[in-house]
């Protein structure tokens, strides 16, 4: 028989060997069932992490009340803002989570009414689609063991819950829905070069994507511009695999999308109040985004250190970095997911403000490169077989281990009550509509009508400074708080700041609720001798 080799002559090989063996034939079916069980069960696996328990892990917090809180102020009043009793905060550069997450949620919300549960299963499609998005560039890059690994990879996560996938899509949060535009655009980019069909019309599909990335999460409008730059340098000067229109159309399309966007927001609140919000985000940009400071410094190395990227995303960048090498168009692949991983690895390091939840892309995306290096090890390395392979499962068994897997499913399965819907249930029975609360809990904006006054977003920023990089506080910050509420609501993130202790710890303040971490406290009007007297505060824990 004449040999044959290559792709043609081994499809000749199968088929005349599908045709002469039933046997064959009965075992392509039986692989073909148990990997189509393995999916199954892999996608029941991944649905009950992001759905069981909602909303109770992780609970509600401030974060991700801005972008909840935001959707509800839609879908009430149809305006694109913050929550304000007095004026609803429109356009607050706070929100930096972006229309393509807030306006699903508000659409949500006008049909059911808000909820934060209600958010969280809105935000479940698109960890739906992360979660694919990944799987299809990890199985481009490491084939389809490579993908299963990575995809176990990813979902353990990190020891840190602000910097894993299956913590964050569990929130109503930017990350994940930015990171399935991301990957879409990517795969999609990818695959107009690999097929050199219609490829103008599927870079302006990529294009769009990483646009809506960018929308979705600010960080991604630093990490995308960057990212595609160099790409077009390295195809330039070394693989010559794109071209200079296969990098600029779709950059162009992703700058129209944030073109778009930003007109948008200036039609909606006027150029005067787009350039006052516009002065917000720039102080917020040098201080969250770019800005060479030790501390900052500090803070990126202990997420490395906590997450123990230093130890298993090393190796793993370095093996990514040794798959590049090649001026192939395999190569080339390689070569841009460690582009998008290294330039978010730098800005991280270099220039952010150090917070767990922005290493969240590059922890993520070193995953794929993880995989491709553990298979590496399982197929190549001299040892016998069977003390290779068992050495293999053994570090991934302690890769898992070591990043809180087990912890965080023990977290799902038997969540602890933050108290957040029994301190919604108590405002909402016990205190008076017209009343006035201070708090710093936005999550409270989503499920409450009442009167809650939260401090501007200039407030946020110097109390970050205090807080995160250790500055002083001016002494004029608080005087935009309000010197005469009626309550005052703590919860996690007022009891962190103390914003409000000289409130609370004054004679004043009556302890009326203690629900979880929350905590209610009626500021009287009167000096406390001349006060009635009140029941005694209601505690649960």
């Amino acid at each position: 028989m004449q040999r044959l080799s290559g792709g043609e002559g081994g499809s000749a090989v199968f088929t005349a060997l599908w045709i002469r063996s039933p046997n064959v034939m009965a075992l392509h079916l039986q692989m073909s069932f148990c990997r189509l069980i393995a999916l199954s069960a892999g996608a029941l696996a991944v649905v009950c992490l992001l759905f069981i328990n909602q909303p109770l892990y992780p609970p509600p917090w401030f974060d991700e009340g801005l972008n909840a809180g935001t959707a509800a102020t839609l879908a009430r009043s149809g305006l694109y803002a913050l929550p304000d009793p007095d004026r609803p905060r429109v356009l607050d550069p706070a929100i930096q989570t972006g229309p393509t997450v807030i306006v699903p949620i508000a659409l949500a919300y006008r049909v059911f009414g808000p909820s934060i549960w209600l958010a969280r299963m809105v935000m479940l499609p698109f960890a739906a689609l992360a979660c694919v998005m990944f799987i299809l560039v990890a199985r481009r890059l490491v084939g389809d063991r490579g993908a299963a690994l990575a995809t176990l990879f990813l979902l353990t996560g990190t020891y840190d819950i602000s910097a894993s996938f299956v913590p964050m899509a569990r929130q109503v949060l930017g990350e994940v829905p930015a990171l399935a535009f991301l990957l879409l655009g990517l795969l999609i980019w990818l695959r107009s070069l690999e097929r050199e069909t219609q490829a103008p019309l599927a870079w302006a599909f990529s294009g769009i994507a990483w646009g809506l990335a960018m929308v979705t999460k600010s960080q991604v409008l630093i990490l995308v511009p960057v990212a595609l730059g160099v790409i077009l340098a390295l195809d330039r000067l070394y693989y010559r695999r794109a071209g200079w229109l296969a990098v600029i159309v779709p950059g162009g399309f992703a700058a129209g999308c944030v073109a778009v966007w930003y007109a948008a927001q200036i039609a909606i609140v006027g150029s005067s109040r787009f350039q006052d919000n516009a002065s917000v985000l720039r102080e917020g940009f040098w201080l969250h985004i770019a800005s060479l400071d030790p501390e900052r410094w500090r803070n990126a190395l202990g997420v490395i250190g906590r997450t123990g990227w230093w130890l298993w995303g090393v190796p793993a960048v370095i093996w990514g970095v040794y798959q590049a090498r090649q001026r192939t168009f395999q190569g080339f692949v390689h070569a841009a997911l460690m582009t998008l991983l290294v330039v978010n690895l730098l800005w991280f390091a270099a220039l952010s403000i150090g917070w767990a939840r922005y290493a969240f892309y590059f922890l993520v995306l070193t995953t794929i490169p993880l995989a491709g290096l553990v298979l590496a090890f399982w197929n190549y390395v001299a040892l016998p077989a069977v003390a290779r392979k068992t050495m293999v499962v053994l570090l991934c068994v302690a890769y898992v281990v070591s990043q809180g897997l087990p912890d965080k499913v023990i977290s799902i399965l038997r969540p602890s009550d933050n108290g957040y819907a029994d301190m919604v249930t108590f405002l909402r029975n016990q205190v008076p509509p017209h009343a006035t609360i201070l708090s710093w809990e936005w999550e409270l904006s989503v499920e409450s009508n009442h009167r809650i006054i939260y401090p501007p977003t200039r407030v946020t920023n110097e109390y970050t400074r205090h807080l995160i990089l250790r500055q002083q506080l001016p002494e004029h910050v608080k005087d935009d708080l309000p010197s005469s509420p009626d309550y005052v609501l703590v919860g996690r993130f007022g009891a962190w700041t103390k914003i409000y202790h000289e409130i609370i710890a004054s004679p004043r303040a009556q302890l009326v609720a203690e629900r979880g971490v929350y905590r209610l406290y009626r500021i009287v009007r009167q000096p406390v001798s001349d006060a009635p007297l009140t029941p005694h505060s209601d505690r649960r824990h």
